[in-house]
């Protein structure tokens, strides 16, 4: 066997074929994903909605995801992982039609919040069932195909979104709708429901359960904070660029560096990493996420910003599958689908405040000393998670019931 068959079989071994199905349906269903990245554009040029308007529809789309993040990992412990997975994404197809068919304003804003919120059900669901069917020592490499999957798939949406929405945007609203029900399709033929025994026989806990977690709390904290920082590539960033003299397609072209770092190092990077003990990749991630903030201060051209991108995206790609084979370890099997959901709650919440941060930061502190701010709260970060992950176990297989 070549050397480059062994270091793929490293890669994919021990790993199950339901595993497999849902990796194929997520790259699928994330290769159609046009419509939420060009949602505001969308609004404002095809609707025409004035901006507080769109701002405020496309702001509906997040409330619905907060709620549907919840809902999600709460239904899958009691409903099923793939009942709950079903459920969101048929309902969100119909909502992604819906959306594209709607004219007046009141329509728009109901199938976005909505949409938001079945599409985002779907999130903890798939999360508690790679937990379920994949041993624990490979968690963290079967996290980071999917999550690797998602990105590659983004990077096939962005290239097909762009030549699609010139000819009809509708045709960007089928297309996402049809993926998604291959998802649905190949989940409904290919992937077993995987709850464990325990959450038939036990369903005590509510969506707050993971919230009073003295061991999970921390965690969820420190992520909650690196997202504050992470999500700044979406707002601060580009203010910086423009305020350097960069352009909106520099700002694309630099940011563009992140999908492609992890489309070519996320599988290699994971399997380099493998036996290092997950407190010190954690806080090597937050480390690497303050670098690359932190230095966007003195970068003024293009390289110097993708240079920046490419540290920051190297946190990404070590942090992103960590974070979620941590969560289903600590998560007892009858709340797995909760606790994923509170995990998620903490990206959907970076998402939302980040923004808000930045706008009421920046007046005040200026751009270098913001930046030096995101380094500092990533170091403060990277120290707490150094000394919380000293008391987690590495990964061992489960007893077998």
């Amino acid at each position: 066997m070549s050397s480059l068959a062994v270091r793929f079989a490293g890669i994919t071994d021990g790993l199950p074929r339901a595993f497999w199905s849902l990796w194929a349906g997520m790259f699928v269903n994330r290769a159609g994903s046009f419509v939420v990245p060009l949602l505001f554009v969308y609004l404002t040029q095809q609707r025409g909605l004035d901006l507080p308007t769109a701002g405020l529809i496309a702001s509906l789309f997040g409330a619905g995801s907060l709620a549907g993040t919840l809902l999600g990992g709460a239904l899958s412990d009691r409903l099923g992982r793939r009942a709950t997975m079903l459920l969101a994404l048929v309902t969100s197809s119909a909502f992604m039609i819906g959306l594209g068919l709607a004219r007046e304003t009141w329509q728009i804003a109901s199938a976005t919040v909505f949409l938001g919120f079945f599409s985002d059900m779907f999130r903890p669901a798939s999360q508690a069932l790679v937990a379920d069917i994949v041993p624990p020592e490979h968690r963290v490499k079967a996290f980071s195909l999917q999550y690797w999957a998602v990105n590659l798939g983004y990077a096939f949406a962005a290239v097909l979104g762009g030549f699609m929405a010139k000819r009809s945007f509708f045709a960007l609203f089928l297309g996402d709708a049809l993926t998604t029900l291959v998802l649905a399709a190949i989940i409904w033929r290919s992937v077993p429901e995987s709850r464990p025994a325990e959450a038939h026989r036990d369903n005590r806990g509510s969506v707050l359960t993971p919230f009073f977690d003295g061991k999970y709390l921390p965690f969820l904290l420190c992520n909650l904070a690196l997202t504050l920082v992470f999500f700044q590539h979406l707002s601060a960033m580009p203010e910086d660029m423009r305020q350097k003299g960069l352009t909106t397609e520099h700002y694309g072209i630099a940011v563009a560096t992140n999908c492609l770092l992890i489309v070519l190092c996320q599988p290699l990077v994971t399997r380099w990493v493998k036996d290092v003990p997950r407190g010190v990749l954690l806080a090597a991630a937050a480390t690497l996420t303050g670098i690359g903030f932190g230095t966007v201060a003195l970068a003024s051209t293009l390289p110097a910003y993708m240079a920046t991108i490419a540290v920051w995206t190297f946190g990404e790609i070590i942090f992103a599958p960590v974070n979620a084979s941590i969560v289903a370890d600590l998560s007892p099997k009858h709340l797995r689908g909760r606790y994923q959901g509170a995990f998620s709650l903490t990206f959907s919440f970076g998402a939302m405040g980040a923004p808000s941060i930045s706008t009421r930061l920046l007046p005040k502190t200026g751009l270098p000393l913001f930046w030096l701010l995101c380094l500092v709260l990533c170091l403060a970060v990277a120290a707490c998670q150094l000394v919380w992950g000293k008391n987690l176990p590495p990964p061992a297989p489960e007893e077998k019931p």
